[in-house]
């Protein structure tokens, strides 16, 4: 049988482009600028880097941005193969495989100016109305001592939320990432004189930003996968201290 040419080249063209673009690989994530966000160049920073660990590994990635909790509801349900970006903890890992670092976020409090937060200890700070994002991890001490009955936050569906509320009086303080913290205040009307919100110089903690994937077989060959092409990618990355995850 002879082939015809005309009709060869469309499909090693077919070919070429499903290779170049790679496996793909459906991510759920929600809106978080700096990090992540539908209508940021690159679609946020931390996307950036998962895009380009997932062009070294071969996979193309299709990033969903839902709602944090729905983000959460889709991968468990298999929905999709896996979200990001989440901090590292007990209870998820039970559930998700890690990947390795892909940012890393300096959580600490924001506050009106002017007041002080008197804190030595994370007991200390239940004399205080603090607000809290709906489905985050904040740090594994916070969360025990929430489950604890200690601390008594106030949940918020988002980080703007939680910045109004603040704003009201509603919340004395609110638990949130610097960079978004900067983010958003950046948004903010402009102002005469100093803003009326500062981030806390001492800090809660610093996190990792990882991928997760479930704790299936088809799971554990992604985050394998997606691990390997870090490393052979160069692409590896530490979150010691607060200095190391400026933005």
């Amino acid at each position: 049988m002879k082939w015809s040419l005309a009709g060869v080249l469309p499909l090693m063209v077919l070919f070429l482009a499903c290779s170049a673009h790679g496996e793909p690989l459906n991510l759920g994530t929600l809106e978080w600028p700096p990090f992540v966000g539908s209508d940021l160049l690159n679609q946020g920073t931390t996307s950036a880097r998962v895009r380009s660990i997932c062009a070294e590994a071969g996979l193309e990635p299709r990033l969903s941005f839902l709602p944090w909790k729905r983000v959460l509801m889709e991968a468990r349900a298999g929905n999709t193969h896996g979200y990001f970006p989440e901090y590292r903890s007990v209870a998820r890992e039970e559930e998700f495989y890690f990947s390795k670092p892909v940012g890393c976020s300096v959580v600490g409090l924001v506050h009106k100016s002017g007041m002080t937060l008197d804190w030595t200890r994370l007991e200390d700070l239940a004399a205080y109305r603090l607000g809290v994002v709906d489905g985050y991890v904040n740090t594994e001490e916070f969360d025990r001592l929430v489950d604890m009955g200690i601390l008594h936050p106030v949940k918020c569906n988002s980080d703007e939320l939680a910045l109004r509320m603040l704003e009201a009086g509603r919340i004395d303080a609110a638990v949130m990432d610097r960079a978004v913290f900067r983010h958003l205040s950046g948004k903010a009307e402009p102002t005469h004189g100093p803003s009326p919100l500062v981030f806390a110089e001492k800090i809660l903690v610093v996190h990792s930003l990882h991928v997760c994937f479930p704790r299936t077989p088809a799971g554990k060959s992604l985050v394998e996968r997606f691990d390997r092409a870090i490393v052979s990618g160069g692409l590896e990355l530490i979150c010691a201290s607060s200095s190391e995850c400026s933005p």
